[in-house]
């Protein structure tokens, strides 16, 4: 039996696309679109149909020749590089589409094929930024980053309104047994498949043959039913007021910026990331360390699943999360606490991530821990190839050896840093 949670949130996921954007939502879309140069950056024009590497530009698809063969939207800004144009939350335009190709995505992120879920990542990224229905499978080809077997799908639902591959999929026991397991905090893909691969089907069968269990995985089991529950904003917002609060009487001069899904203006957020830095940076280095203490000493803060400042990193801590990308940075040179926050409205249980930053690197840190994911990486791979940067959520560097860090004012300056236009936070969502 699959869980009622569960099968709720894959419902809500799918149901969220319906909901579309309201007037202004839509209007500033159209005008970022509007103000956006057709001539990509990375030095192709936005009607170019030229390959990308695995397959991602391949345009050679077996669509029909009486369907119509319709220019892209001029508006759009036709790049490999995500990172260079706006990306809504929830698109205005093909959102069935979008969450149809979003589970498949998803399930072929949790059966480990990796390079196939990037390449609908690409694909669902260019579809949510394109600023109009699109027509038919042939305009869709030559859109960079949808390839021949996403372009066939398009063809099939613009004919008959869905995938069956992603029907199939929402409905298969599978999928969203490994769903479950992979929602266990300290959970990742792997550990997830080899689980469901000795034949675990519930949470109870792994607490029950399970020998090797780490201490975060036994937690995240623990905490399994309060941190599937997801929070509105204004839980999020019960949960940053007290941290701002308890981390000002430290210190008034700490500044604090919510990161993740919540800055990307989600309504629905499964925990709350916040960074948070101050101005002296020897002041810094023992904050995560006072702010959990204080926390924990006013009875907010009841477990810690996972605690790491860069000099205690080790491979054990590694092998914690690995696989997790809700924690991606995990590794960056920041000193972080992941942990059991306990919302006093409702006595649920939620995760929060607490990031400290120094100063100097307040605004990578921000930058890199606000996402979306895809965002990141595009951002990542434009300032590797086309201006020899390498950016990190602790820093902005030379892409050269020995590696120079590049002193960076903010958020924003980071951007101009990297040759890249501002985009704002809520366009982000790759």
């Amino acid at each position: 039996m699959i869980p009622k949670e569960l099968l709720n949130s894959i419902k809500n996921r799918e149901e969220s696309y319906h909901d579309g954007f309201n007037a202004t939502e839509a209007s500033n879309f159209a005008k970022l679109h509007g103000n956006i140069t057709v001539s990509s950056d990375d030095g192709h024009s936005a009607s170019e149909n030229s390959g990308i590497s695995d397959g991602r530009g391949d345009t050679n698809t077996d669509t029909d020749d009486e369907e119509p063969d319709i220019d892209l939207d001029p508006r759009y800004l036709n790049s490999k590089y995500e990172c260079l144009r706006p990306t809504p939350l929830i698109p205005p335009y093909n959102k069935k589409l979008v969450s149809l190709l979003e589970t498949i995505e998803r399930a072929r992120e949790l059966s480990l094929e990796s390079k196939n879920a990037l390449s609908y990542r690409h694909a669902i990224a260019a579809i949510k930024s394109y600023p109009r229905e699109i027509q038919s499978s042939r305009e869709a080809a030559k859109i960079k980053g949808i390839g021949t077997k996403i372009a066939g799908s398009i063809k099939t639902f613009l004919e008959t309104g869905t995938i069956p591959e992603a029907d199939a999929i929402r409905e298969d026991e599978r999928y969203q047994t490994l769903e479950i397991f992979n929602g266990i905090f300290g959970v990742g893909p792997v550990t997830a498949k080899a689980w469901y691969n000795k034949g675990y089907r519930t949470i109870d069968d792994i607490l029950e043959n399970e020998p090797d269990l780490s201490v975060a995985q036994r937690l995240g089991i623990e905490l399994y039913k309060d941190f599937s529950q997801r929070m509105s904003r204004a839980d999020v917002e019960e949960i940053l007021n007290i941290v701002t609060m308890e981390v000002k009487a430290i210190d008034p001069r700490c500044e604090l910026t919510p990161v993740g899904g919540y800055r990307r203006g989600k309504t629905s957020n499964g925990d709350l990331d916040v960074v948070i830095s101050h101005p002296d940076e020897e002041s810094a280095k023992e904050l995560l360390r006072k702010i959990v203490h204080r926390l924990e000493k006013k009875g907010h803060l009841k477990h810690q699943l996972w605690y790491g400042e860069p000099s205690q990193y080790d491979e054990a801590k590694r092998d914690i999360l690995v696989g997790n990308d809700e924690h991606k940075n995990v590794m960056d040179k920041l000193d972080k606490c992941f942990c059991a926050f306990l919302q006093p409205s409702t006595g649920i249980h939620r995760q929060l991530d607490i990031i400290v930053a120094p100063w100097s690197q307040y605004g990578t840190a921000v930058l890199g821990w606000s996402g979306s994911r895809q965002f990141e990486r595009a951002m990542k791979d434009f300032a590797k190839k086309e201006h020899s940067r390498h950016f990190a959520s602790h820093g902005l560097f030379t892409n050269t050896i020995p590696r120079q860090r590049i002193p960076v004012r903010d958020e924003r300056h980071c951007f101009e840093l990297m040759g890249l236009k501002w985009i704002d936070p809520e366009f982000r969502n790759c």
